[in-house]
This record gives C-alpha cells, structure tokens and sequence, in this order.
C-alpha cells in the first residue's frame, strides 16, 4: 500500500477509535450536557474537571465525530437531542450520573470574572459605580467622558459622580468602551462551564432552565405568591393567605359606614364621641374668638 493511502488508512482508524471511544462515553451515563468552549479559558475547564473529579467527566469533541457516534447510539431521545444541539462550534462533553441542574450549578460556583472585549454583546446592563476611581487627573478623563460617565477631579484622582449604566443587554461593546472598563478594572463577565443544552433520562434541559440559580427561583416564588395574593384580594377569592386582609378590610369599610350612617354599637361609638368632642373643642375655640 501506498505511503499516502497508509497514512490516510491511519487517520480514518484514529477518527474511528476516537468515534467509538465517545459513543462510549454517551452510552455509559445518565446525563449529557454539551458546552460551547468559545472564549472558554483552558484554566477554567481544569479547575472544574479537578473538583469535580470522580463526579463527571469534561471531554472536548469534535462535532463531526460527536454526530457520527450519535448514529450509533441506542436511545432514539440521545440520537435526536445530539442532532439538534451537538452541531454548533467547539463543543465539550460533560458527562455524569449527577442531576444535570445540580451539577451546573456546581459548575458555576468555578466561575471567573473576565473583562469585556471590543465586539462583545453583553446580555446584562453594565453599570459603573459612583465613587474614586483610583485613576489620576489627566487625559483618561476625557475617555471616561467619552462613554458617558459623569466625573469630577477630588484630591488628584478622578471620580465617577453617580452610579451609570453604560451597555444594556443586547448591546455591542466599542473599542472604547472596552478600554474604559478594562482601566477601572470592571470584569462584568462571568466565565465557567456553561451548559447549552443537556439531557438526562430522556429529559431535555435547555441553557434557560439551566442559568436559573437559587436565588432566582426564590425569588420567582416571593413574585408568584406576591401577584396571586394581589389576585385573590382584587377577586375577594378566600384563601388561607387572603382571608385575614379581607376581613379586616371588610371590617374597617363597615365602621366606616356605621359611623357615617351613625349607627352606634361598640365599634363605631368610640370614633363618634372623638368625633363630637373634636367638633366641640373646634366650636368652643370659635366662641372664645367671637
């Protein structure tokens, strides 16, 4: 054979042996999660793969041999989940029997904060702090001006006048910007092994449910439990949470009329006397002036 066919006969072998090797690895565990690596530190990816030692496995792949194991895989649910979502960019395997939602949130807890860099979309608002920036007065105010922060000169340094925010989601960051954030040392990025998608026991997990942290669930309850009690009250629906501020709403609005209407029981008594002698007192004053 050929020297060139023996090399080529080798490369199909390794890709081969690496195909095998990750239909493997999809085959031997409950969860697959797929992160995109783009802009993915290398440090990043060790720490995680060091703590979660034992308890997942982080493999890089290369998505035409990641769709040529999918061909093979038993379970029609991972065929279809690594069609759809195992053919964008550099992808790494992350591989588990844990719960895909806890271990990215064990993921996250890895994470490092990374500056931004000219063509940058940010998904969140960016907003600079009031107070000393540390820098000293000279031509960098003018690049501060430049991206829309208030300033003043105190005590030789520069200082931002009041909270500003300077990119809101969707936004594209200029290079001037860029440079501005990178000089007050602002890393709005938080970097770590993100999932984009995963799927465990035929369950698919997408980034969105993914992202959500505990804070945020509470906080989605606390809303929740907030609008329906706004609900119950505006529909004067009875509940456990409800009916309490309706009856003493209830109870204010029938004193109320009870008074206006004066009608005299143990209630409204009280606030009619203090009502006379209010009037009294006012009609003793006008007397005395008189």
């Amino acid at each position: 054979m050929p020297r060139g066919q023996r090399g080529l006969s080798r490369q199909l072998l390794l890709k081969k042996k690496i195909a095998d090797e990750i239909l493997s690895f999809l085959e031997s565990y409950r969860t697959v999660m797929l992160v995109n690596t783009y802009k993915l530190k290398a440090s990043t990816v060790n720490e995680a793969r060091r703590r979660l030692r034992g308890k997942a496995i982080l493999k890089h792949v290369k998505t035409t041999l990641l769709q040529k194991a999918a061909e093979r895989v038993s379970s029609k649910e991972l065929k279809d989940f690594i069609k759809k979502y195992g053919s964008r960019g550099s992808i790494m395997l992350v591989l588990s029997n844990e719960e895909p939602y806890e271990l990215q949130q064990e993921l996250r807890k890895y994470s490092v904060r990374l500056p931004l860099s000219a063509g940058d979309v940010v998904d969140r608002e960016i907003v600079v702090p009031a107070g000393n920036t540390g820098l000293p007065a000279g031509p960098v105010i003018s690049s501060l001006n430049e991206v829309g922060l208030p300033t003043r000169i105190e005590t030789g340094s520069i200082w931002i006048t009041k909270d500003t925010v300077v990119a809101r989601p969707g936004d594209v960051i200029t290079p001037q910007l860029a440079a501005v954030l990178s000089k007050l040392n602002i890393r709005p990025v938080e970097a770590y092994v993100k999932a984009y998608a995963a799927l465990c026991d035929g369950i698919v997990y997408t980034e969105e449910i993914l992202s959500i942290t505990a804070e945020d669930i509470r906080s989605n309850m606390t809303k929740s439990v907030e609008n329906a009690l706004k609900i119950a009250l505006t529909t004067m629906f009875p509940t456990p949470e409800s009916i309490d501020i309706m009856l003493r709403e209830a109870f204010s609005k029938a004193v109320a009329l009870g008074v206006k209407a004066e009608y005299y029981d143990e209630n409204t008594i009280k606030i009619m006397l203090q009502m006379a002698k209010a009037l009294a007192d006012q009609l003793e004053k006008t007397i005395e002036k008189a």
